[in-house]
């Protein structure tokens, strides 16, 4: 379940650069999250609404999630 607009949520950067603080990302689907802490390559940011207002000087990023690996399930002996 997708987390409702202006929610805090944490991301973690798996590859590339760290997003600076106060830009933009914005997912295939439309939906955006501002960068409000930056802490290593772990991201807090807020859930922007699709109709919330982006000073045109806030950088906005392409972003995509990244797969997650499953783990291989534990069989009991």
């Amino acid at each position: 379940m997708a987390a409702p607009a202006w929610a805090m949520v944490k991301l973690r950067v798996s590859w590339g650069e760290v997003p600076p603080f106060g830009a933009v990302l914005q997912m295939r689907t439309g939906r955006r999250y501002q960068i409000i802490g930056v802490r290593g390559r772990t991201l807090q940011a807020l859930v922007l609404p699709p109709d919330a207002h982006i000073e045109p000087s806030t950088p906005v990023l392409a972003w995509q999630w990244a797969s997650r690996t499953r783990m291989a399930s534990r069989k009991a002996p």
